[in-house]
């Protein structure tokens, strides 16, 4: 009799943890869409519906909108200006002057952030989407959940880098940008 109680009292506080365990994950995952509802526009600090000047270069700073594509808005910065906050599944463009540009992009809780430079050309559009870093081979992984299929552009990471840009080759880019622009309307 003894053991049919303790038995009975062990299984019961086990179905008490497996019901705590699926409250706090309903709950972590109601978190989750508000936090990610509350980040579903980017911040941008420049026009956008403008044709581009020949004498200038256009950016196309991309973000996909897969669930491993994290929460947040990281920070994106031309020449160390401040240029935008890029949020999933958006997308938007700078125009700048032909020559050399410095491009960094700043998660949360990284100073350092993420550098490289472009040697922008006059009337020609780059298309950079926005991915993990990749430091090991368990890094793969993320990158192709994360929906990124461009080439990684070379560039300094911080310590504390979660992200860095990937290159798109122009109809690649062209064709995300009207996907982003369709599921945005």
């Amino acid at each position: 009799m003894k053991t049919r109680l303790k038995s009975a009292f062990r299984d019961s506080r086990y179905r008490g943890s497996i019901a705590a365990s699926i409250t706090n994950f309903v709950l972590l995952l109601c978190v989750a869409v508000l936090l990610t509802a509350c980040n579903a526009t980017s911040v941008v600090l420049e026009p956008q519906n403008r044709q581009l000047n020949a004498g200038m270069a256009r950016i196309f700073f991309i973000r996909h909108s897969s669930f491993l594509s994290g929460l947040g808005k990281p920070d994106i910065k031309v020449d160390d200006k401040l240029v935008g906050s890029l949020a999933v599944g958006s997308y938007f463009v700078v125009d700048r002057p032909p020559g050399p540009h410095r491009i960094a992009v700043h998660g949360a809780l990284d100073s350092t952030g993420w550098q490289t430079s472009l040697d922008l050309l006059p009337g020609t559009s780059y298309y950079l989407e926005l991915g993990p870093v990749v430091r090991r081979n368990i890094d793969g992984f993320r990158l192709e959940s994360m929906d990124v299929t461009g080439q990684p552009l070379p560039g300094r990471p911080g310590l504390n880098s979660a992200f860095m840009f990937y290159v798109l080759d122009p109809s690649a880019g062209a064709a995300v940008v009207a996907r982003l622009t369709a599921r945005s309307s």
